[in-house]
């Protein structure tokens, strides 16, 4: 089905609206039905239509601004003229990275006057950032300037836009790539680096260039990490985005494997030393990948999903038929729901696999993470277990996301056979790892 949403008065009687009728988000307007108003094969701003408060474009007293997200992560950022949208009065993009930034995505487009706010995104050396651009003098202000630190630049790895083929021939699939970087350590070149292959949550979400402390942490202790973009990601088209209806549990596995499989041909990385992880709809991807698959060597679940049926009685009401078009209706197609839960097919689980949880937990509440991980005990696979007393869906308390990454390295560690250049403090007990009785 066509989607409308973002609608916007440029007068009394007309209205601009985002629409997905032409595969992308385009803006159209209420006085033309037949074609968009400004047409473009990129998802404006930050692509999730289906969320609130994340506008894509604004209309100020020069003209419209638009915001439009390419594959390789990079937005064209453009005031055009109201009358002729073809023209461009200005590349608010190329200004605004001419002062030395680069960011790739602009969302939560607010105008008020001369002036543009906007939220930049897709900068892998600086986090989410408020800036505003003036129209009138071109100036550009950054509100919160909270780049990484001078002395931490050349440790910063840049993301790499990838395409690699699906097992759909005529659709490929997408990833940032971010390559191993520490300027105090020479690789040895006959080893390739091990992977985290990282999945976003959604399950129709999509991965974002900008600054992850977390890739930067595996990145600068020789790790590769990619960040997946598998068919059903949000920002390349609607026909790419509802390749996931009915096929979630199927196609994001699919094109991990695809994704990590390509790096591996490639020479990028080592075939041997295979890990996953993600929260929220990419843990449940990962529980999958761990019990239906044996292709990754390790993987950690944040928050994830074990048990879809479960989820689908549970789940809060914004999501309430979410499933329905990500699997299908139920009771009908409960055989579905079944067959691609991780839970109900616990006994298949030998890969290693930790877990991340938090207490108060209404998405996925921790019986979806504590009943896969007691099957892996009894299965005498390595696992361990964290929950975290007061988290909820994704970690809140800095102290709790910092214990993650380095617990989850730390994991890693024991499963690859590698020596940390850090301790790590209070691990997890990692059970059934070989050296253990």
């Amino acid at each position: 089905a066509v989607v409308s949403t973002q609608s916007r008065f440029i007068n009394k009687d007309e209205y601009l609206y985002l629409s997905d009728r032409t595969d992308f988000w385009n803006v159209w307007k209420s006085s033309d039905e037949i074609k968009p108003w400004y047409k473009s094969n990129n998802e404006p701003g930050f692509p999730f239509g289906w969320c609130f408060g994340y506008p894509g474009y604004g209309i100020t007293n020069d003209g419209i601004v638009i915001g439009a997200k390419s594959k390789d992560g990079m937005d064209n950022f453009l005031l055009v003229d109201i009358d002729n949208p073809q023209t461009i009065l200005k590349d608010l993009g190329q200004l605004i990275r001419s002062k030395g930034y680069s960011f790739g995505t602009f969302t939560n487009v607010l105008c008020h006057g001369h002036y543009v706010y906007a939220l930049g995104i897709d900068d892998p050396a600086n986090p989410l950032t408020l800036l505003r651009v003036s129209l009138k003098d071109d100036s550009v202000y950054i509100y919160n300037n909270e780049s990484a630190e001078k002395e931490l630049m050349p440790y910063i790895s840049y993301a790499e836009s990838v395409e690699f083929p699906t097992t759909d021939k005529n659709m490929n699939a997408y990833g940032f790539l971010y390559r191993p970087k520490n300027p105090d350590y020479s690789p040895d070149e006959k080893e390739k680096p091990p992977l985290l292959l990282r999945v976003h949550g959604g399950p129709t979400g999509m991965a974002m260039r900008s600054l992850s402390m977390k890739t930067q942490y595996f990145t600068s202790r020789g790790f590769a990490v990619f960040d997946l973009d598998y068919r059903g990601s949000s920002g390349y088209g609607r026909a790419f985005r509802q390749a996931l209806y009915g096929k979630w549990g199927v196609y994001d596995i699919e094109d991990a494997i695809s994704a990590a499989q390509h790096l591996v041909n490639e020479g990028i990385v080592d075939g041997n030393r295979l890990s996953i992880d993600g929260g929220s709809a990419g843990g449940y991807t990962t529980m999958a990948m761990m019990v239906f698959k044996k292709y990754f060597h390790a993987g950690v679940s944040y928050y994830g999903v074990s048990d879809l049926l479960g989820l689908a009685k549970h789940t809060h009401k914004f999501e309430s038929q979410y499933l329905t078009k990500m699997i299908g209706k139920l009771p009908e197609d409960e055989k579905i729901y079944k067959e691609r839960s991780p839970l109900c097919h616990a006994s298949q689980l030998q890969c290693p696999i930790g877990f991340f949880q938090g207490s108060d937990d209404f998405v996925c509440p921790p019986p979806q993470s504590k009943e896969l991980y007691n099957a892996a005990l009894e299965n005498r696979v390595p696992t361990f277990y964290v929950e975290y007393e007061g988290e909820a869906h994704g970690f809140r308390k800095a102290v709790n996301i910092q214990r993650c990454i380095s617990n989850e390295i730390y994991f890693y560690s024991k499963i690859f056979g590698f020596k940390l250049a850090d301790e790590t403090k209070n691990p997890p007990p990692i059970k059934n790892l070989p050296d253990q009785s």
